[in-house]
Protein backbone atom coordinates (compact mmCIF):
# COMPACT_ATOMS: atom_id res chain seq x y z
CA UNK A 1 0.00 0.00 0.00
CA UNK A 2 1.24 3.45 -0.93
CA UNK A 3 1.73 5.41 2.29
CA UNK A 4 1.54 8.66 0.34
CA UNK A 5 -2.19 8.12 -0.17
CA UNK A 6 -2.78 8.20 3.57
CA UNK A 7 -0.27 10.95 4.25
CA UNK A 8 -1.77 13.47 1.71
CA UNK A 9 -4.73 14.53 3.90
CA UNK A 10 -2.27 15.10 6.69
CA UNK A 11 -0.26 17.54 4.51
CA UNK A 12 -3.38 19.28 3.28
CA UNK A 13 -4.56 19.91 6.82
CA UNK A 14 -1.34 21.67 7.71
CA UNK A 15 -1.07 23.81 4.57
CA UNK A 16 -1.30 27.50 5.47
CA UNK A 17 -3.70 29.95 3.79
CA UNK A 18 -2.60 31.20 0.36
CA UNK A 19 -0.06 34.00 0.56
CA UNK A 20 -2.29 36.38 -1.41
CA UNK A 21 -5.14 36.17 1.13
CA UNK A 22 -5.47 38.88 3.75
CA UNK A 23 -8.13 39.24 6.41
CA UNK A 24 -10.66 42.08 6.03
CA UNK A 25 -9.23 45.53 6.56
CA UNK A 26 -12.08 46.21 8.95
CA UNK A 27 -10.79 43.43 11.19
CA UNK A 28 -7.21 44.66 11.21
CA UNK A 29 -7.75 48.41 10.78
CA UNK A 30 -5.15 48.42 8.00
CA UNK A 31 -5.92 50.74 5.04
CA UNK A 32 -5.68 49.05 1.64
CA UNK A 33 -5.27 51.13 -1.53
CA UNK A 34 -8.13 50.82 -3.98
CA UNK A 35 -11.91 50.91 -3.96
CA UNK A 36 -14.43 53.11 -5.74
CA UNK A 37 -16.60 56.18 -5.35
CA UNK A 38 -20.09 56.11 -6.85
CA UNK A 39 -20.93 59.03 -9.14
CA UNK A 40 -24.41 58.10 -10.39
CA UNK A 41 -26.16 56.47 -13.31
CA UNK A 42 -26.42 57.38 -16.98
CA UNK A 43 -28.40 55.42 -19.60
CA UNK A 44 -28.41 52.31 -17.44
CA UNK A 45 -24.66 52.48 -16.88
CA UNK A 46 -22.97 52.84 -13.51
CA UNK A 47 -20.58 55.78 -13.21
CA UNK A 48 -17.78 55.24 -10.69
CA UNK A 49 -14.35 56.67 -10.11
CA UNK A 50 -11.70 54.10 -9.25
CA UNK A 51 -9.57 54.99 -6.25
CA UNK A 52 -6.85 52.86 -7.80
CA UNK A 53 -6.31 54.56 -11.18
CA UNK A 54 -8.26 57.74 -10.22
CA UNK A 55 -10.26 57.62 -13.46
CA UNK A 56 -13.97 57.55 -14.28
CA UNK A 57 -15.47 54.30 -15.56
CA UNK A 58 -18.92 53.71 -17.07
CA UNK A 59 -19.94 50.10 -16.35
CA UNK A 60 -22.88 48.01 -17.44
CA UNK A 61 -24.26 45.80 -14.66
CA UNK A 62 -23.25 42.75 -16.71
CA UNK A 63 -19.63 43.94 -16.60
CA UNK A 64 -19.42 43.62 -12.81
CA UNK A 65 -17.48 40.39 -12.97
CA UNK A 66 -14.89 39.33 -10.43
CA UNK A 67 -11.96 39.94 -12.76
CA UNK A 68 -13.28 43.32 -13.94
CA UNK A 69 -13.87 44.64 -10.42
CA UNK A 70 -10.52 43.40 -9.14
CA UNK A 71 -8.82 45.06 -12.12
CA UNK A 72 -10.52 48.41 -11.59
CA UNK A 73 -10.67 48.62 -7.82
CA UNK A 74 -7.57 46.68 -6.82
CA UNK A 75 -7.03 43.01 -6.04
CA UNK A 76 -5.86 43.67 -2.49
CA UNK A 77 -8.83 45.97 -1.73
CA UNK A 78 -11.37 43.49 -3.12
CA UNK A 79 -9.87 40.62 -1.12
CA UNK A 80 -9.59 42.68 2.03
CA UNK A 81 -13.24 43.77 1.89
CA UNK A 82 -15.14 41.10 -0.01
CA UNK A 83 -13.40 37.76 0.69
CA UNK A 84 -14.34 35.38 3.45
CA UNK A 85 -12.86 32.01 4.40
CA UNK A 86 -15.12 29.14 3.48
CA UNK A 87 -15.49 27.25 6.78
CA UNK A 88 -15.94 23.89 5.11
CA UNK A 89 -13.21 24.15 2.49
CA UNK A 90 -10.86 26.41 4.42
CA UNK A 91 -10.17 28.58 1.39
CA UNK A 92 -11.04 32.24 0.71
CA UNK A 93 -14.14 32.94 -1.40
CA UNK A 94 -14.75 36.27 -3.18
CA UNK A 95 -18.27 37.63 -2.69
CA UNK A 96 -18.80 39.04 -6.18
CA UNK A 97 -22.55 39.54 -5.70
CA UNK A 98 -22.06 41.64 -2.56
CA UNK A 99 -19.60 44.05 -4.23
CA UNK A 100 -21.68 44.32 -7.41
CA UNK A 101 -24.81 45.01 -5.38
CA UNK A 102 -23.01 47.66 -3.33
CA UNK A 103 -21.89 49.43 -6.53
CA UNK A 104 -25.43 49.43 -7.93
CA UNK A 105 -26.97 50.64 -4.67
CA UNK A 106 -24.51 53.50 -4.25
CA UNK A 107 -24.80 54.63 -7.90
CA UNK A 108 -28.59 54.62 -7.66
CA UNK A 109 -28.41 56.66 -4.48
CA UNK A 110 -26.06 59.18 -6.16
CA UNK A 111 -28.69 59.93 -8.82
CA UNK A 112 -28.21 60.89 -12.49
CA UNK A 113 -24.68 61.41 -13.73
CA UNK A 114 -23.73 63.80 -16.57
CA UNK A 115 -20.39 64.23 -18.30
CA UNK A 116 -20.45 67.97 -17.58
CA UNK A 117 -19.58 67.16 -13.96
CA UNK A 118 -16.06 66.23 -15.04
CA UNK A 119 -13.20 68.64 -14.66
CA UNK A 120 -10.32 67.22 -16.62
CA UNK A 121 -6.82 68.53 -17.27
CA UNK A 122 -6.62 72.20 -16.37
CA UNK A 123 -7.09 74.87 -13.73
CA UNK A 124 -10.56 75.29 -12.23
CA UNK A 125 -12.38 77.56 -9.83
CA UNK A 126 -13.79 76.05 -6.65
CA UNK A 127 -16.77 77.15 -4.57
CA UNK A 128 -14.59 79.22 -2.25
CA UNK A 129 -13.39 81.33 -5.20
CA UNK A 130 -9.89 79.84 -5.15
CA UNK A 131 -8.26 77.67 -7.79
CA UNK A 132 -7.55 73.97 -7.98
CA UNK A 133 -5.08 72.46 -10.45
CA UNK A 134 -5.88 69.06 -11.94
CA UNK A 135 -3.12 67.08 -13.59
CA UNK A 136 -1.26 64.05 -12.34
CA UNK A 137 -2.07 65.45 -8.89
CA UNK A 138 -4.98 67.53 -7.66
CA UNK A 139 -3.66 70.50 -5.69
CA UNK A 140 -4.37 74.04 -4.52
CA UNK A 141 -2.00 76.97 -5.14
CA UNK A 142 -0.90 76.86 -1.49
CA UNK A 143 0.50 73.35 -2.12
CA UNK A 144 -2.36 71.40 -0.49
CA UNK A 145 -2.88 68.05 -2.25
CA UNK A 146 -6.45 66.74 -2.61
CA UNK A 147 -7.51 63.21 -3.53
CA UNK A 148 -8.91 62.78 -7.03
CA UNK A 149 -12.67 62.32 -6.90
CA UNK A 150 -15.71 64.36 -5.92
CA UNK A 151 -15.20 67.89 -4.58
CA UNK A 152 -17.99 70.45 -4.41
CA UNK A 153 -20.23 68.42 -6.71
CA UNK A 154 -17.55 68.17 -9.41
CA UNK A 155 -15.49 65.15 -10.40
CA UNK A 156 -11.73 65.52 -10.77
CA UNK A 157 -10.29 62.40 -12.45
CA UNK A 158 -6.55 61.94 -12.80
CA UNK A 159 -5.43 63.73 -15.95
CA UNK A 160 -2.31 64.21 -18.00
CA UNK A 161 0.76 66.31 -17.42
CA UNK A 162 0.28 70.08 -17.15
CA UNK A 163 4.05 70.65 -17.43
CA UNK A 164 4.01 72.43 -14.05
CA UNK A 165 3.17 71.27 -10.56
CA UNK A 166 3.11 72.51 -6.99
CA UNK A 167 6.93 72.31 -6.81
CA UNK A 168 7.50 74.42 -9.94
CA UNK A 169 9.19 77.75 -9.09
CA UNK A 170 7.58 81.04 -10.07
CA UNK A 171 8.91 83.01 -13.02
CA UNK A 172 11.11 85.89 -11.96
CA UNK A 173 10.42 89.50 -12.96
CA UNK A 174 13.34 89.34 -15.41
CA UNK A 175 11.90 86.21 -17.06
CA UNK A 176 8.48 87.86 -17.41
CA UNK A 177 10.09 90.90 -19.03
CA UNK A 178 12.02 88.65 -21.41
CA UNK A 179 8.78 87.02 -22.61
CA UNK A 180 7.14 90.43 -22.94
CA UNK A 181 10.03 91.71 -25.04
CA UNK A 182 9.66 88.71 -27.37
CA UNK A 183 5.95 89.45 -27.76
CA UNK A 184 6.84 93.05 -28.64
CA UNK A 185 9.30 92.05 -31.36
CA UNK A 186 6.83 92.68 -34.25
CA UNK A 187 6.22 96.30 -35.25
CA UNK A 188 2.74 96.61 -33.78
CA UNK A 189 0.55 99.45 -34.99
CA UNK A 190 -1.17 99.93 -31.61
CA UNK A 191 0.28 100.48 -28.14
CA UNK A 192 0.40 97.65 -25.57
CA UNK A 193 0.07 94.92 -28.22
CA UNK A 194 2.77 92.77 -26.61
CA UNK A 195 1.21 93.40 -23.20
CA UNK A 196 -2.17 92.25 -24.56
CA UNK A 197 -0.60 88.98 -25.78
CA UNK A 198 1.12 88.43 -22.44
CA UNK A 199 -2.25 89.04 -20.80
CA UNK A 200 -3.75 86.47 -23.14
CA UNK A 201 -1.34 83.88 -21.73
CA UNK A 202 -2.84 84.44 -18.29
CA UNK A 203 -6.35 84.12 -19.73
CA UNK A 204 -5.31 80.82 -21.34
CA UNK A 205 -3.83 79.49 -18.10
CA UNK A 206 -6.99 80.02 -16.01
CA UNK A 207 -9.57 80.12 -18.80
CA UNK A 208 -12.10 77.78 -17.15
CA UNK A 209 -12.07 79.87 -13.96
CA UNK A 210 -12.85 83.15 -15.75
CA UNK A 211 -16.21 84.83 -16.24
CA UNK A 212 -15.17 86.09 -19.70
CA UNK A 213 -12.53 84.74 -22.11
CA UNK A 214 -11.47 87.36 -24.66
CA UNK A 215 -9.84 86.42 -27.96
CA UNK A 216 -6.94 87.93 -29.92
CA UNK A 217 -6.63 88.22 -33.71
CA UNK A 218 -3.23 89.19 -35.14
CA UNK A 219 -3.04 90.49 -38.69
CA UNK A 220 -0.48 92.04 -41.00
CA UNK A 221 1.57 91.29 -44.13
CA UNK A 222 3.57 88.14 -44.65
CA UNK A 223 6.73 87.77 -42.53
CA UNK A 224 5.72 90.47 -40.03
CA UNK A 225 6.06 88.06 -37.08
CA UNK A 226 2.49 86.81 -36.53
CA UNK A 227 3.28 83.11 -36.85
CA UNK A 228 6.37 83.52 -34.67
CA UNK A 229 4.24 84.94 -31.85
CA UNK A 230 1.81 82.02 -32.22
CA UNK A 231 4.74 79.65 -32.03
CA UNK A 232 5.88 81.26 -28.79
CA UNK A 233 2.37 80.85 -27.36
CA UNK A 234 2.35 77.16 -28.30
CA UNK A 235 5.72 76.51 -26.68
CA UNK A 236 4.90 78.47 -23.53
CA UNK A 237 1.49 76.85 -22.98
CA UNK A 238 2.53 73.26 -23.62
CA UNK A 239 -0.32 70.84 -22.96
CA UNK A 240 -2.78 73.68 -22.34
CA UNK A 241 -2.92 74.64 -26.02
CA UNK A 242 -4.72 73.20 -29.05
CA UNK A 243 -2.64 74.21 -32.06
CA UNK A 244 -4.19 74.15 -35.53
CA UNK A 245 -3.86 75.76 -38.96
CA UNK A 246 -6.79 77.29 -40.82
CA UNK A 247 -10.44 77.37 -39.70
CA UNK A 248 -11.51 74.07 -38.15
CA UNK A 249 -14.81 72.18 -38.31
CA UNK A 250 -17.24 71.87 -35.42
CA UNK A 251 -16.44 68.15 -35.20
CA UNK A 252 -12.74 68.83 -34.70
CA UNK A 253 -13.52 71.29 -31.91
CA UNK A 254 -15.92 68.82 -30.27
CA UNK A 255 -13.31 66.09 -30.21
CA UNK A 256 -10.34 68.22 -29.19
CA UNK A 257 -11.74 70.88 -26.86
CA UNK A 258 -15.02 69.72 -25.34
CA UNK A 259 -14.84 69.83 -21.55
CA UNK A 260 -11.19 70.98 -21.48
CA UNK A 261 -9.65 74.34 -20.61
CA UNK A 262 -7.19 74.48 -23.49
CA UNK A 263 -6.66 77.67 -25.46
CA UNK A 264 -6.72 77.58 -29.27
CA UNK A 265 -3.74 78.86 -31.31
CA UNK A 266 -4.90 79.07 -34.94
CA UNK A 267 -2.46 80.06 -37.67
CA UNK A 268 -3.36 80.97 -41.28
CA UNK A 269 -6.80 82.04 -40.13
CA UNK A 270 -8.25 84.13 -42.95
CA UNK A 271 -11.54 85.35 -41.52
CA UNK A 272 -14.22 84.85 -44.18
CA UNK A 273 -17.72 84.77 -42.65
CA UNK A 274 -19.09 83.20 -45.84
CA UNK A 275 -17.08 80.00 -45.27
CA UNK A 276 -18.63 77.40 -43.02
CA UNK A 277 -15.37 76.51 -41.31
CA UNK A 278 -14.87 80.16 -40.44
CA UNK A 279 -18.44 80.45 -39.13
CA UNK A 280 -17.85 77.34 -37.00
CA UNK A 281 -14.73 78.91 -35.50
CA UNK A 282 -16.58 82.11 -34.63
CA UNK A 283 -19.47 80.10 -33.19
CA UNK A 284 -17.18 78.20 -30.81
CA UNK A 285 -15.32 81.41 -29.95
CA UNK A 286 -18.57 83.22 -29.10
CA UNK A 287 -19.65 80.40 -26.84
CA UNK A 288 -16.25 80.10 -25.19
CA UNK A 289 -16.24 83.82 -24.44
CA UNK A 290 -18.99 83.67 -21.83
CA UNK A 291 -19.95 80.03 -21.21
CA UNK A 292 -20.21 79.15 -17.53
CA UNK A 293 -20.22 75.74 -15.93
CA UNK A 294 -23.74 74.41 -15.74
CA UNK A 295 -24.66 75.86 -19.15
CA UNK A 296 -25.60 73.27 -21.75
CA UNK A 297 -23.38 74.74 -24.45
CA UNK A 298 -23.96 73.27 -27.92
CA UNK A 299 -26.44 70.40 -27.86
CA UNK A 300 -26.31 67.82 -30.64
CA UNK A 301 -28.25 64.64 -31.25
CA UNK A 302 -26.53 61.26 -31.44
CA UNK A 303 -27.25 58.05 -33.33
CA UNK A 304 -28.71 56.60 -30.15
CA UNK A 305 -31.36 59.32 -30.07
CA UNK A 306 -29.94 60.98 -26.95
CA UNK A 307 -28.89 64.62 -26.97
CA UNK A 308 -25.31 65.37 -26.04
CA UNK A 309 -23.99 68.77 -24.94
CA UNK A 310 -20.54 70.20 -25.63
CA UNK A 311 -19.06 72.89 -23.40
CA UNK A 312 -16.12 75.08 -24.39
CA UNK A 313 -13.94 77.32 -22.21
CA UNK A 314 -11.24 78.06 -24.81
CA UNK A 315 -9.86 81.52 -25.55
CA UNK A 316 -8.67 81.87 -29.17
CA UNK A 317 -5.53 83.52 -30.52
CA UNK A 318 -5.38 83.53 -34.32
CA UNK A 319 -3.18 85.00 -37.03
CA UNK A 320 -3.96 85.80 -40.65
CA UNK A 321 -3.04 88.19 -43.44
CA UNK A 322 -6.67 89.08 -44.25
CA UNK A 323 -8.75 89.33 -41.08
CA UNK A 324 -11.94 90.03 -43.01
CA UNK A 325 -14.87 92.02 -41.69
CA UNK A 326 -15.90 90.81 -38.27
CA UNK A 327 -19.54 90.87 -37.22
CA UNK A 328 -20.29 93.25 -34.33
CA UNK A 329 -20.86 90.30 -32.01
CA UNK A 330 -17.36 89.04 -32.84
CA UNK A 331 -15.64 92.43 -32.97
CA UNK A 332 -16.48 93.06 -29.31
CA UNK A 333 -15.13 89.66 -28.26
CA UNK A 334 -11.83 89.87 -30.16
CA UNK A 335 -8.95 92.31 -29.81
CA UNK A 336 -7.42 92.91 -33.25
CA UNK A 337 -3.66 93.59 -33.31
CA UNK A 338 -2.04 94.75 -36.55
CA UNK A 339 1.69 94.51 -37.35
CA UNK A 340 3.76 95.92 -40.19
CA UNK A 341 7.30 95.59 -41.49
CA UNK A 342 9.80 93.04 -40.27
CA UNK A 343 10.10 91.91 -36.64
CA UNK A 344 13.16 92.88 -34.65
CA UNK A 345 14.42 92.57 -31.10
CA UNK A 346 14.24 89.70 -28.61
CA UNK A 347 13.58 86.17 -29.81
CA UNK A 348 12.96 82.97 -27.85
CA UNK A 349 14.11 79.47 -28.63
CA UNK A 350 11.81 76.50 -28.13
CA UNK A 351 13.73 75.02 -25.16
CA UNK A 352 13.80 78.44 -23.52
CA UNK A 353 10.06 79.00 -24.00
CA UNK A 354 9.14 75.51 -22.80
CA UNK A 355 11.15 76.03 -19.62
CA UNK A 356 9.59 79.45 -18.98
CA UNK A 357 5.98 78.41 -19.63
CA UNK A 358 5.54 76.29 -16.46
CA UNK A 359 7.07 79.06 -14.34
CA UNK A 360 4.69 81.64 -15.80
CA UNK A 361 1.73 79.37 -15.09
CA UNK A 362 2.84 78.83 -11.49
CA UNK A 363 3.27 82.58 -11.05
CA UNK A 364 -0.20 83.41 -12.34
CA UNK A 365 -1.90 80.72 -10.27
CA UNK A 366 -0.21 82.07 -7.14
CA UNK A 367 -1.43 85.59 -7.94
CA UNK A 368 -5.05 84.67 -8.66
CA UNK A 369 -6.44 86.82 -5.87
CA UNK A 370 -4.40 89.81 -7.09
CA UNK A 371 -5.79 89.29 -10.60
CA UNK A 372 -9.38 89.39 -9.34
CA UNK A 373 -8.87 92.72 -7.59
CA UNK A 374 -7.03 94.18 -10.59
CA UNK A 375 -9.73 93.03 -12.99
CA UNK A 376 -12.40 94.92 -11.01
CA UNK A 377 -10.26 98.08 -10.95
CA UNK A 378 -9.55 98.03 -14.70
CA UNK A 379 -13.17 97.27 -15.58
CA UNK A 380 -14.41 100.21 -13.54
CA UNK A 381 -11.85 102.50 -15.16
CA UNK A 382 -12.93 101.50 -18.68
CA UNK A 383 -16.60 101.99 -17.81
CA UNK A 384 -15.93 105.43 -16.32
CA UNK A 385 -14.00 106.35 -19.49
CA UNK A 386 -17.07 105.76 -21.64
CA UNK A 387 -16.55 102.12 -22.60
CA UNK A 388 -19.39 99.62 -22.36
CA UNK A 389 -19.48 96.45 -20.24
CA UNK A 390 -18.47 94.21 -23.18
CA UNK A 391 -15.35 96.29 -23.79
CA UNK A 392 -14.57 96.18 -20.07
CA UNK A 393 -14.91 92.39 -20.16
CA UNK A 394 -12.73 91.97 -23.25
CA UNK A 395 -9.96 94.54 -22.95
CA UNK A 396 -10.17 94.82 -19.16
CA UNK A 397 -9.57 91.12 -18.60
CA UNK A 398 -6.47 91.14 -20.82
CA UNK A 399 -5.00 94.24 -19.19
CA UNK A 400 -5.63 92.85 -15.70
CA UNK A 401 -3.95 89.60 -16.69
CA UNK A 402 -0.90 91.47 -17.98
CA UNK A 403 -0.65 93.45 -14.74
CA UNK A 404 -0.81 90.22 -12.70
CA UNK A 405 2.29 88.89 -14.45
CA UNK A 406 4.25 92.05 -13.73
CA UNK A 407 3.15 92.87 -10.18
CA UNK A 408 2.35 90.83 -7.08
CA UNK A 409 0.32 93.80 -5.79
CA UNK A 410 -3.17 94.39 -7.21
CA UNK A 411 -3.55 97.47 -9.40
CA UNK A 412 -4.91 100.55 -7.67
CA UNK A 413 -7.38 102.93 -9.31
CA UNK A 414 -4.45 105.12 -10.38
CA UNK A 415 -2.61 102.12 -11.87
CA UNK A 416 -5.72 101.07 -13.77
CA UNK A 417 -6.20 104.60 -15.13
CA UNK A 418 -2.63 104.66 -16.40
CA UNK A 419 -3.06 101.30 -18.15
CA UNK A 420 -6.29 102.39 -19.81
CA UNK A 421 -4.78 105.71 -20.96
CA UNK A 422 -1.73 103.92 -22.42
CA UNK A 423 -4.06 101.62 -24.35
CA UNK A 424 -5.76 104.52 -26.14
CA UNK A 425 -9.18 103.57 -24.88
CA UNK A 426 -11.07 106.29 -26.79
CA UNK A 427 -10.12 104.79 -30.15
CA UNK A 428 -11.07 101.32 -29.01
CA UNK A 429 -14.41 102.61 -27.73
CA UNK A 430 -15.20 103.74 -31.29
CA UNK A 431 -14.39 100.24 -32.56
CA UNK A 432 -16.64 98.60 -30.00
CA UNK A 433 -19.57 100.85 -30.85
CA UNK A 434 -20.20 98.98 -34.10
CA UNK A 435 -23.37 97.00 -33.51
CA UNK A 436 -25.92 94.85 -35.31
CA UNK A 437 -28.40 97.72 -35.46
CA UNK A 438 -25.83 100.02 -37.10
CA UNK A 439 -24.92 97.31 -39.61
CA UNK A 440 -28.60 96.70 -40.32
CA UNK A 441 -29.21 100.39 -40.99
CA UNK A 442 -26.09 100.56 -43.19
CA UNK A 443 -27.28 97.53 -45.17
CA UNK A 444 -30.54 99.38 -45.83
CA UNK A 445 -29.17 102.87 -46.53
CA UNK A 446 -26.39 101.76 -48.90
CA UNK A 447 -28.69 99.72 -51.18
CA UNK A 448 -29.13 101.30 -54.63
CA UNK A 449 -32.46 101.43 -56.46
CA UNK A 450 -33.88 103.31 -59.52
CA UNK A 451 -35.74 106.56 -58.78
CA UNK A 452 -37.35 109.40 -60.75
CA UNK A 453 -35.84 112.62 -59.52
CA UNK A 454 -37.18 116.09 -60.35
CA UNK A 455 -34.33 118.29 -61.47
CA UNK A 456 -34.65 121.63 -63.30
CA UNK A 457 -38.37 121.02 -63.82
CA UNK A 458 -37.95 117.60 -65.48
CA UNK A 459 -38.04 114.04 -64.14
CA UNK A 460 -34.82 112.10 -64.66
CA UNK A 461 -34.24 108.40 -64.04
CA UNK A 462 -31.34 107.95 -61.63
CA UNK A 463 -29.94 105.22 -59.45
CA UNK A 464 -29.79 106.44 -55.86
CA UNK A 465 -28.87 104.79 -52.63
CA UNK A 466 -31.67 104.72 -50.09
CA UNK A 467 -29.69 107.24 -48.07
CA UNK A 468 -29.56 109.63 -51.04
CA UNK A 469 -33.29 109.23 -51.61
CA UNK A 470 -34.03 109.99 -47.94
CA UNK A 471 -31.71 113.00 -48.09
CA UNK A 472 -33.52 114.30 -51.19
CA UNK A 473 -36.89 114.11 -49.43
CA UNK A 474 -35.53 115.79 -46.28
CA UNK A 475 -34.14 118.70 -48.33
CA UNK A 476 -37.24 119.08 -50.53
CA UNK A 477 -40.19 117.15 -49.03
CA UNK A 478 -42.84 118.55 -51.40
CA UNK A 479 -40.72 118.70 -54.54
CA UNK A 480 -39.92 115.03 -54.93
CA UNK A 481 -43.28 113.22 -55.14
CA UNK A 482 -41.88 110.44 -57.33
CA UNK A 483 -39.12 109.72 -54.81
CA UNK A 484 -41.68 109.63 -51.99
CA UNK A 485 -43.90 107.26 -54.00
CA UNK A 486 -40.94 105.01 -54.86
CA UNK A 487 -39.86 104.84 -51.21
CA UNK A 488 -43.41 103.80 -50.32
CA UNK A 489 -43.16 100.94 -52.86
CA UNK A 490 -39.97 99.88 -51.09
CA UNK A 491 -41.78 99.86 -47.71
CA UNK A 492 -40.26 103.14 -46.46
CA UNK A 493 -41.55 106.59 -45.57
CA UNK A 494 -39.84 109.77 -44.41
CA UNK A 495 -41.83 112.22 -42.30
CA UNK A 496 -41.30 115.36 -40.25
CA UNK A 497 -43.40 115.59 -37.10
CA UNK A 498 -43.02 117.79 -34.04
CA UNK A 499 -39.62 119.02 -35.13
CA UNK A 500 -38.12 115.59 -35.76
CA UNK A 501 -37.38 113.69 -38.96
CA UNK A 502 -38.48 110.05 -38.74
CA UNK A 503 -38.01 107.08 -41.02
CA UNK A 504 -40.74 104.43 -41.10
CA UNK A 505 -39.69 100.90 -42.12
CA UNK A 506 -42.37 98.27 -42.73
CA UNK A 507 -42.08 95.41 -40.26
CA UNK A 508 -43.45 92.55 -42.36
CA UNK A 509 -40.72 90.06 -43.27
CA UNK A 510 -42.80 89.06 -46.33
CA UNK A 511 -42.45 92.52 -47.93
CA UNK A 512 -40.65 91.52 -51.14
CA UNK A 513 -39.14 94.92 -51.92
CA UNK A 514 -37.61 95.21 -48.44
CA UNK A 515 -36.28 91.67 -48.69
CA UNK A 516 -34.50 92.71 -51.90
CA UNK A 517 -33.01 95.73 -50.14
CA UNK A 518 -31.64 93.51 -47.38
CA UNK A 519 -30.46 90.78 -49.80
CA UNK A 520 -26.94 89.61 -49.01
CA UNK A 521 -27.17 90.65 -45.35
CA UNK A 522 -28.14 88.77 -42.21
CA UNK A 523 -31.63 90.26 -42.50
CA UNK A 524 -32.44 89.00 -46.00
CA UNK A 525 -35.24 86.81 -44.63
CA UNK A 526 -36.55 89.26 -42.02
CA UNK A 527 -35.79 90.37 -38.48
CA UNK A 528 -34.82 93.94 -39.41
CA UNK A 529 -37.69 95.47 -37.42
CA UNK A 530 -36.51 94.20 -34.05
CA UNK A 531 -32.89 95.22 -34.72
CA UNK A 532 -33.66 98.70 -36.09
CA UNK A 533 -35.82 99.38 -33.05
CA UNK A 534 -32.63 99.55 -30.96
CA UNK A 535 -31.50 102.72 -32.76
CA UNK A 536 -32.18 106.24 -31.44
CA UNK A 537 -35.91 107.01 -31.63
CA UNK A 538 -36.65 103.38 -32.37
CA UNK A 539 -40.21 102.29 -31.59
CA UNK A 540 -43.03 100.26 -33.08
CA UNK A 541 -46.00 102.07 -34.56
CA UNK A 542 -48.95 101.68 -36.94
CA UNK A 543 -48.76 104.01 -39.95
CA UNK A 544 -49.71 104.41 -43.60
CA UNK A 545 -46.63 104.07 -45.77
CA UNK A 546 -48.05 105.44 -49.01
CA UNK A 547 -51.03 107.42 -50.27
CA UNK A 548 -54.09 105.22 -50.43
CA UNK A 549 -52.42 102.33 -48.62
CA UNK A 550 -53.74 100.80 -45.45
CA UNK A 551 -52.16 101.13 -42.03
CA UNK A 552 -49.40 98.61 -41.30
CA UNK A 553 -46.99 97.87 -38.46
CA UNK A 554 -43.78 99.83 -38.89
CA UNK A 555 -40.56 100.54 -37.01
CA UNK A 556 -39.99 104.27 -36.53
CA UNK A 557 -36.45 105.59 -36.04
CA UNK A 558 -34.65 108.92 -36.25
CA UNK A 559 -33.24 109.81 -39.64
CA UNK A 560 -29.41 109.91 -39.32
CA UNK A 561 -28.19 113.47 -38.77
CA UNK A 562 -25.84 113.53 -41.76
CA UNK A 563 -28.87 113.17 -44.08
CA UNK A 564 -30.71 116.19 -42.65
CA UNK A 565 -30.56 119.77 -43.99
CA UNK A 566 -28.44 122.19 -42.01
CA UNK A 567 -31.46 124.21 -40.87
CA UNK A 568 -35.05 123.67 -41.82
CA UNK A 569 -38.69 124.07 -40.98
CA UNK A 570 -40.17 122.03 -43.80
CA UNK A 571 -43.64 120.70 -44.33
CA UNK A 572 -44.21 117.05 -43.46
CA UNK A 573 -43.44 114.68 -46.24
Amino acid sequence: MNNNIYSFPQRAATVSQPSYFKPRAADQDVPVEGGFQALGMSDGKLAVISKLDKRIHMLRPAELTELKMKTLFGVAWCRAHYEEVDEKKGVPVFDQRALATEIVVQCQAAGPYVDALQRKLGIWRMDDGGLVVNGRELWRPDGTVLPHGLHGGRVYPASGDLAFNRDTPEATHAEVQHVLAAFNSPQWCRPLAGEIILGFLGVGIVSAALRRRPHVLMTGPAACGKSTILEYVRWLMGNLVYACTGPQTLASYYQSLGGTSKLVANDEFEADPSRKACKDTFEIARMSYSLQEGDEGIVRGTVTGKARSFSFFSPFIAAGISPGKLEPADLTRWVVLEAKGKPSGVRMTEPEARSLGPKLARLFVNRWSAFQVTEDAVRQCILSSGGDSRMADTVGTLLASYWTFTSATPASAEDAAQLVSMLGVEERIDLHQVSDEIQCLEALLTKVAPFKVLQDGSANNRHLSIAEAIEAVCHDPTGQPDVVARLAQLGLRVTHFRGRWTLYVTNSHSHQELRRLFAGSKWSSGGWALVLRRLPGGTESTQRIGAGSGAVKVTALDVPEHLLPASDSPLAA
